[in-house]
């Protein structure tokens, strides 16, 4: 009894439905969305109590259509309007703040992003690594300064692909240098240290490069202030091959260099070195070469010591223009 009673009732009403269809002909009411009519004209203004109070708020949007779709659209003139090109985007999201950064001793020591490394381990293959991020590039543009003082001490780090630097205009002026350079001043002295690993692609990020023979830069300067008007100063500068797999401590190839593996793979037969001047078209000055102070020194593994004049062993000199 309960089911056919119900199937009763929707009966009827659809019933009814129809029939109210029918006699609107079918029509939807479209309210005052298409506008009210006044002779040939149509308006689109509001009619008495459809106009919603809220839309009609100072706002920088423009109606262009009736104020019905307020309410079919959801529009909210009192929420932020955003014109820009690109949503606003954090420097760093608050969850996102890198890596936690360790000591050889395990103790947490930072937390942040790995932007640039370069170390060698000897001895061991592949122990030379040159690591650059991407943050490198995108966040800092090849670029990176860390400075800080205490007391009268003023230090800088500098890490970038293209680093404008100069010892002095006739030891070092370079313009893209790819590596290191460390300043730092006192009152009294000052002192700069630049360091490069020049082997190597220079625009390579986020991955490591790991090398057994590389060819690395290194140089520096040291002033110290003597009275009131005299500065005294020394500078030096070396580059110089390494080889990871010889069993030294890293530094001590800084100065002395160290014979590649395809170099050891055949004897030597001649050495070849080339003086150029890095502005001929002025015509002046140039590299200068002096024969009478000049001299090949043989070191052999047993500690001898030969010199070239003495046993006949001078270098053949090519091109050039005699004093």
């Amino acid at each position: 009894m309960r089911r056919s009673l119900k199937l009763v009732v929707v009966a009827a009403v659809l019933g009814m439905a129809g029939e109210t269809s029918a006699q609107s002909g079918s029509r939807p009411d479209y309210g005052n969305r298409l506008g009210t009519q006044w002779g040939h004209e149509t308006s689109f203004l509001p009619q008495g109590v459809q106009v919603a109070l809220n839309s009609v708020d100072p706002a920088v949007r423009k109606w262009y259509v009736p104020q019905e779709l307020f309410a079919e659209y959801r529009w909210r003139q009192w929420q932020t309007t955003n014109y820009a090109r690109t949503d606003f985007d954090r420097y760093v999201a608050p969850g996102i703040e890198g890596d936690y950064l360790y000591d050889m001793f395990g103790n947490a020591v930072s937390k942040g992003w790995l932007i640039y490394n370069t170390e060698q381990n000897t001895p061991e293959e592949f122990g030379n690594r040159l690591f650059k991020g991407n943050r490198f590039e995108r966040w800092f543009s090849q670029v990176v300064v860390a400075a800080d003082a205490k007391g009268g001490t003023y230090y800088a780090l500098t890490t970038s692909n293209t680093l404008r630097t100069t010892l002095t205009p006739l030891v070092l002026s370079k313009v893209q240098m790819d590596g290191i350079q460390f300043d730092m001043a006192t009152d009294k002295y000052q002192q700069t240290l630049i360091f490069s690993r020049i082997s190597g692609p220079r625009l390579t990020f986020n991955r490591d490069d790991r090398r057994t023979n590389t060819t690395t830069f290194f140089g520096g300067r040291f002033t110290a202030d003597v009275g009131e008007f005299v500065t005294l100063g020394v500078h030096g500068v070396n580059s110089q091959q390494s080889n990871s797999k010889i069993d030294e401590a890293p530094v001590a190839s800084l100065f002395k260099g160290r014979l590649t593996e395809d170099q050891n793979a055949v004897p030597i037969s001649a050495i070849e070195i080339v003086l150029r001047d890095e502005s001929p078209e002025d015509g002046t000055g140039g590299a200068a070469f002096f024969p009478g102070s000049s001299d090949i020194i043989i070191t052999y593994e047993s500690g001898l010591v030969n010199r070239g004049k003495e046993i006949g062993f001078e270098p053949v000199l090519e091109g050039g223009i005699p004093a």
